[in-house]
């Protein structure tokens, strides 16, 4: 990208040489000197017709594929992240997400040698969210290239909950996603749980930042979630562990990347953050969570639940 654009910069240039050499022959013609050689003018043309044809080549270049898993906090997306790190060459970074603050420590700066984005923001660094997104960036693009080099394939999973689940507003679409799309051709797979199930574990947890913390805003925030994909990207969380390998292979197809019957036994030798709920390497339904009346009334009474019933198909409590 760093090539195209330098070569967008020396056509630019080249062309305000040619208006300067222009501008210099109309002169000295208008004044009876000596016009410039007009083979040179055609030299001038050509070489920018090279250079227009170069920068054409890069921007047809394909870009080079890149896998993004999206989901909610709670819903299942640890345990689909994991099955799908255990596919062969297959490399998951969990849980990114370049501008958030979740996890920042105001009053005592952390220790994070490597990470150049936390130490910026204690060391505030001014307009710390656009440096972040360009370090994210260029990490990304390296990371990248660096695993499809060593034959691998990259995996990222974004932290969805920082952008949908944290603050007031919810962007129009995730931040990995608009950071990444101009370099990558992303292909997409977003899991989902029954929002009554994972709101209730949310709850639990809490990790409601959000206001209202109600069930209702939560559906609304899901809603938002899901507009920027395709239905055809969505997985179930239930339906993935009523049939492990099925939904697996259909993740790796959606993906594009390769998939081994069996490999979800290794899951449990992968190291992935976000590991809040369940335990071992075995993968079957688990029991619902209880339900208050309180929470039953507010289930029933949330319009936002219903659409996402009818978009999802999903049943009541």
């Amino acid at each position: 990208m760093q090539k195209q654009k330098n070569l967008k910069t020396l056509q630019k240039e080249l062309s305000q040489a040619l208006n300067l050499i222009n501008n210099y022959s109309t002169a000295y013609s208008g004044n009876g000197g000596i016009v410039p050689d007009a083979r040179a003018l055609k030299n001038t043309d050509s070489l920018l017709e090279r250079c227009a044809a170069v920068v054409d080549a890069e921007s047809a270049k394909p870009k080079p594929i890149l896998r993004i898993i999206h989901h909610f906090a709670c819903s299942g997306g640890t345990l689909i992240s994991k099955c799908l790190a255990a596919q062969p060459n297959v490399f998951l970074l969990s849980e990114l997400h370049p501008t958030t603050r979740l996890g920042i420590n105001p009053n005592k700066a952390a220790y994070t040698p490597r990470d150049i984005t936390t130490q910026a923001i204690y060391g505030r660094v001014p307009d710390v969210d656009a440096l972040a997104e360009k370090l994210f960036l260029n990490g990304i693009i390296e990371t990248e290239k660096h695993i499809r080099n060593h034959g691998g394939y990259l995996v990222i999973r974004a932290h969805s909950h920082a952008d949908y689940c944290v603050g007031e507003q919810t962007p129009n679409s995730d931040t990995i996603s608009r950071i990444l799309e101009p370099y990558f051709d992303l292909k997409h797979v977003v899991t989902v749980r029954n929002p009554v199930d994972s709101f209730l574990s949310l709850r639990d947890n809490g990790w409601i930042h959000f206001k209202p913390g109600s069930f209702d805003e939560y559906c609304e925030r899901l809603i938002k979630f899901l507009e920027s994909f395709k239905k055809n990207k969505i997985v179930k969380y239930e339906d993935f562990v009523t049939q492990p390998e099925v939904e697996l292979k259909h993740c790796t197809n959606l993906l594009l990347l390769p998939y081994e019957k069996g490999n979800i036994e290794y899951i449990e030798l992968f190291k992935v953050s976000g590991d809040s709920g369940r335990s071992g390497s075995e993968i079957n339904p688990r029991s619902r969570k209880f339900v208050s009346d309180d929470f039953r009334n507010e289930v029933s009474a949330s319009s936002s639940f219903l659409e996402v019933q009818q978009l999802l198909e999903y049943e009541g409590i």
